[in-house]
C-alpha cells in the first residue's frame, strides 16, 4: 500500500496496513484527493470494499482515536470498554488493562504515577495467571485511570507548518513536560503530556542536571515532532541558558550536552510560577517505582512497536514465549509468520531457502539472532575475514543466522567501519563549481612554480623555477641549484620586476620555498600581493602546471637521454613556447607581448619598418603609434576570447558536478596525499569548524581539538559515517571528542554561530599579508588574524565558523 500511494502519503493520505485515511482542507480538494487515491488503487488493481468506506466525513475513528477538525481524543468504543472493565483478579488481567490504558497515555498527565499501584502487582516471576492482592490503593488507581480517560481532553493534532513549544520542569521526585502548539488566534494548545519518575540514582543528581534531564526526556519523547522543525523549549532553571559556556562541566553534563546539540533547541527562561503545567507533572507524588515504560506517540502507527520496548526488535522470540500477552491485531499478524519458526533447545530458528526453487531440500534452519547480538556478530565476520564487503558478509552469515532486516543492517553497520572508511577508494569526482579568475592587465599577475627535482647537471642545477603571465601567457624560467625562498626572490626581482615592472600579485602553491620569510619580506617591501592555493589543489595554479608539462616534454625530447645537460636546452624550449599560438588567446605570447611576430633564422619576410621610414622621424612616430594601438587591440580581443573560453569551460565543468557540502560540526576524512605503501588512503576523522561557502574550502580540526594550519578544498574531503545507536558502538567520534575534552579540562563546544573569518587564525610561523580569497578554486592567501584591534573587518568574504573556548 505504501508503494501504491507513496507520493500521496503525508501530503493528504495516512496509511496503516490496509486502512486508508484521506484528509483535506476543503471539499474541492477532498474530491480531488479521493479521485487520485481511487485512480492509483485502480491502476494497481486493488479494490476497496464499498461497505467499509466512508466518504465526506468530518470526524472518523482511526487506530483507536476519534480524529476531527477540533483535535484527537480516545475512541468512544474503547472508552466504553475501559469504563466497563471488571476488577482484575490475576496478573494477566492487570497487564491487559494497563496495556489498553497505556495506549492513551498521552491524554493523561502523570499516568505513570496513577498506574504505580497496578504496575506493582505485575512485578516478580511466576505463572501469568497467578493471584494478586487487591487493596484500596489499587482500587483507587483503577478508578482514577478510568475517570481520567472518560474526561480526557481533546488534544490538537500537530501542524508541521507551525512551530512547537516544549515546557519542562524537574523536582526532587520526577520530571514533567508538555508539548504545545499555537492556534490561529495565538492561543497555545497541548498536544501531549509526559512525566517520568526519577530513579534512585537520578534522585541524587544536582538541580541543574535534573532540569537538563527533564529537557532531554521531553526531546527524546517528542523527537519525531521536533527534529528538523523550529521550536522553543522553556525551563524555569535560568542557568541552562548558559550551559555551553560552563567552565568545568561534569562528564555526565558533557555527554548530555553533546546529545542536546543533536536537537539544537532554543532554550528560554520561564519563571516557575508561570511554568505551572510541567511543574505539577514533575512534583506529582510518586510513592512507588514507575510502571513499565510505555510506547511513545510516534510508534502508534506501527503494529510491531506495540510490543514492550525490550522486545520490539526480537518479536519472534517474544511471540513464541508469550503469545497470549500480545494485542489482538499484533497477534493476528504474527500468526502468519509462526510457521517459519521452530524452537530447538529453547532457541529460535528460522526456516530459510538457501537457493531459488521449490525443492524443500534447499530449506535450512538457521539461528534467529537477537537484536543485542547482531552488531557483534557482523563485526566478527567483517573483521575476521579481511574486512569483507557487505555481500561477502551477508553470504557468510545467511547460512548461519537470520533476522528480518539482515541485508540492510549489515550494509549499514559495515558503512561505519573506521578501517574501511579510511581505506576506501577515492571517487575523483569534482564537488565544487569552477570559479574562473578575472583577467587582469598584461603582466599584473604572474603564476610561479618549481619543476623538479631533476637530475643534477654539470652546472649543478637540479630545479627549474617557472613563471607565466596570466594574460599574455608569456613564460619565463631559470635553472637553479636549490628550490629556496631566496632563489624565488632573486628570480622575481631579476626576471620579472626588472623586465616587466612590478606586478600587482603573484600566485603560488603552499611549498616551503614560497612561504619562506625571505620571500614574504621582499613581497611586502615592493607591495606585491602574494596569494596561495589551497593545499594539494594544483588545479588552482593550472596555468603554470600546463606550462610545466610542456617544458618537461620538450626537454625530454631535446636531451634524448643526455640527462645532465638539460639546462643547456632550457632557453630553446622557452622560445618555442613563446612563439606558439595559444588556443585561449588566438595569438602567440611573443606577439601579445611585443605586438609583432618574431623574425626567425632564415626568414625572408619584409621588415616591419622600411629604410626610408627609419630616416623620417614623423613616419617613425606614426608607425610607433600604430604598433601600440595594434597591441592594445590584440590584448583586448585576447581578453574577451579568454573570458568566453573560461565561461564555456565552467559550463562544461559544472555539468559533471556532484555537489558536496558539509556543515559546521560534521565529521570528515581527508585524502592522504603523501601516503606510502600500505598507509591509509584517508586521514582523520576531522571536525569542520569553518567553511568558505563561496569557494568550497573548509577549516578542520582533529578530534583532540587541534586546528589544521591551512584550509582544505572540498574535493579532498569525504563524509565519515558513524553509528548513532548505542547498540552498535563501533565508531563514534562524538564520544571520543567529548571524552578527550573532559580529560583535558576543556569546556564543551558552544553554539554554532555565524561570524566572519576574522576570528580564525593562522599559526604564528606564517607570514605574508592578511587572509584573502580569490575567485578561483578556493585561493587563500596566508595571513594572520584579519580583525584589527578595533574590530574592523578588513575582508568582506563571509565564512561560517564555530567558536572554541578553552579553559
Amino acid at each position: 500500500m505504501n508503494r501504491v500511494l507513496g507520493d500521496c502519503i503525508d501530503h493528504f493520505v495516512l496509511v496503516y496496513l490496509d486502512d486508508i485515511l484521506i484528509y483535506s482542507k476543503s471539499m474541492d480538494d477532498h474530491l480531488r484527493h479521493v479521485r487520485m487515491v481511487l485512480e492509483k488503487l485502480r491502476d494497481a488493481k486493488l479494490y476497496a470494499n464499498i461497505s467499509k468506506c466512508h466518504f465526506g466525513q468530518k470526524e472518523v475513528e482511526f487506530l483507536g482515536f476519534r480524529v476531527s477538525g477540533d483535535g484527537i481524543r480516545p475512541a468512544e468504543g474503547k472508552l466504553t470498554a475501559i469504563q466497563g472493565w471488571k476488577v482484575p483478579t490475576n496478573v494477566q488481567e492487570v497487564r491487559q488493562f494497563i496495556g489498553l490504558a497505556q495506549h492513551y497515555r498521552r491524554f493523561i498527565p502523570c499516568f505513570a504515577s496513577l498506574a504505580t499501584p497496578l504496575t506493582d502487582l505485575t512485578k516478580g516471576s511466576g505463572p501469568k495467571r497467578r493471584a494478586i492482592t487487591w487493596n484500596d490503593a489499587c482500587q483507587t488507581s483503577f478508578d482514577m485511570i478510568k475517570e481520567k480517560l472518560m474526561s480526557a481532553p481533546v488534544l490538537q493534532a500537530p501542524d508541521t507548518s507551525k512551530p512547537y513549544r516544549v515546557e519542562c520542569d524537574a523536582s526532587d521526585v520526577g520530571v514533567g513536560a508538555v508539548l504545545l502548539q499555537q492556534d490561529d488566534e495565538g492561543r497555545w494548545h497541548p498536544l501531549a503530556y509526559e512525566s517520568h519518575k526519577l530513579s534512585k540514582e537520578e534522585h541524587h543528581y544536582p538541580a541543574q542536571e535534573r532540569e537538563l534531564l527533564a529537557m532531554l526526556h521531553a526531546l527524546r519523547t517528542w523527537r519525531c515532532f521536533l527534529e528538523g522543525r523550529p521550536y522553543q523549549i522553556f525551563t524555569d532553571h535560568n542557568s541552562l541558558k548558559y550551559l555551553r559556556s560552563q567552565a568545568k562541566p561534569t562528564p555526565r553534563l558533557i555527554r548530555w550536552m553533546n546529545e542536546l546539540e543533536l536537537f539544537d533547541p532554543e532554550i528560554l527562561y520561564k519563571p516557575g510560577k508561570e511554568n505551572d503545567v510541567p511543574d505539577a507533572l514533575s512534583r506529582k507524588d510518586y510513592d512507588a517505582e514507575a510502571g513499565d515504560k510505555t510506547l511513545e506517540p510516534q510508534y502508534l502507527y506501527a503494529s510491531m512497536n506495540k510490543l514492550p520496548d525490550d522486545h520490539r526488535q526480537d518479536w519472534p522470540q517474544y511471540y513464541l514465549n508469550k503469545p497470549k500477552e500480545l494485542p489482538k491485531e499484533v497477534d493476528d499478524f504474527l500468526k502468519q509468520e509462526q510457521d517459519h519458526f521452530v524452537i530447538h533447545d529453547n532457541k529460535v530458528y528460522r526456516k530459510v531457502r538457501m537457493k531459488k526453487g521449490d525443492d524443500d531440500s534447499m530449506m535450512k534452519e538457521v539461528r534467529y539472532l537477537p537484536f543485542a547480538a547482531r552488531a557483534d556478530k557482523v563485526k566478527m565476520f567483517h573483521d575476521g575475514f579481511g574486512h569483507a564487503g557487505g555481500r561477502t558478509v551477508f553470504d557468510l552469515m545467511r547460512t548461519r543466522y537470520w533476522w528480518p532486516t539482515m541485508k540492510v543492517d549489515i550494509q549499514d553497520w559495515l558503512s561505519i567501519c573506521p578501517s574501511c572508511q579510511m581505506n576506501a577508494r577515492q571517487d575523483h569526482i569534482h564537488h565544487d563549481p569552477m570559479h574562473p579568475l578575472p583577467v587582469p592587465q598584461a603582466f599584473e599577475r604572474w603564476h610561479l612554480d618549481f619543476i623538479g627535482e631533476l637530475p643534477r647537471t654539470v652546472h649543478g642545477n637540479r630545479w627549474i623555477l617557472v613563471a607565466v603571465d596570466y594574460t599574455t601567457n608569456y613564460p619565463i624560467a631559470r635553472a637553479v641549484h636549490v628550490a629556496s625562498g631566496k632563489a624565488v626572490a632573486d628570480f622575481l626581482y631579476e626576471e620579472i620586476v626588472m623586465r616587466f615592472g612590478c606586478p600587482k600579485e603573484i600566485l603560488t602553491d603552499r611549498g616551503a620555498n614560497f612561504t619562506s620569510k625571505v620571500l614574504a619580506h621582499y613581497t611586502k617591501r615592493v607591495k606585491i600581493n602574494h596569494k596561495l592555493t589551497s593545499a594539494f589543489h594544483p588545479r588552482t595554479n593550472g596555468k603554470c602546471e600546463r606550462l610545466n608539462g610542456t617544458l618537461k616534454a620538450m626537454l625530454r625530447k631535446y636531451v634524448n637521454g643526455a640527462l645532465h645537460v638539460w639546462d643547456e636546452y632550457l632557453d630553446a624550449a622557452l622560445f618555442a613556447c613563446r612563439i606558439r599560438t595559444h588556443h585561449t588567446t588566438g595569438y602567440s605570447p611573443f606577439f601579445m607581448t611585443y605586438g609583432r611576430d618574431p623574425i626567425l633564422p632564415g626568414d625572408s619576410l619584409r621588415p616591419y619598418i622600411s629604410d626610408q621610414a627609419l630616416k623620417d622621424p614623423r613616419a617613425m612616430a606614426e608607425l610607433t603609434a600604430q604598433e601600440l594601438e595594434k597591441v592594445d587591440q590584440v590584448r583586448a580581443a585576447a581578453t574577451q576570447r579568454m573570458q568566453a573560453i573560461s565561461q564555456k569551460d565552467k559550463e562544461r565543468w559544472d555539468k559533471a558536478l556532484n555537489i558536496l557540502d558539509f556543515d559546521i560540526g560534521d565529521y570528515v576524512k581527508l585524502t592522504h596525499e603523501g601516503r606510502y605503501g600500505l598507509e591509509p588512503r584517508y586521514k582523520g576523522p576531522f571536525v569542520v569548524i569553518a567553511k568558505n561557502q563561496d569557494f568550497g574550502t573548509y577549516k578542520l580540526e582533529t578530534i583532540q581539538g587541534q586546528p589544521l594550519a591551512s584550509w582544505v578544498h572540498v574535493d579532498r574531503l569525504a563524509k565519515v559515517n558513524f553509528d548513532t545507536e548505542p547498540t552498535t558502538p563501533w565508531f563514534d567520534p562524538r564520544t571520543t571528542r567529548a571524552e578527550w575534552r573532559s580529560r583535558m579540562h576543556l569546556a564543551p563546544e558552544e553554539d554554532k554561530v555565524d561570524k566572519l573569518v576574522g576570528q580564525d587564525t593562522i599559526p604564528d610561523d606564517s607570514c605574508g599579508s592578511p587572509l584573502q580569497h580569490v575567485q578561483h578554486d578556493s585561493l587563500i592567501a596566508r595571513g594572520r588574524p584579519i580583525v584589527s584591534a578595533g574590530g574592523n573587518v578588513e575582508q568582506k568574504v563571509p565564512v561560517i565558523a564555530s567558536k572554541r573556548r578553552f579553559k
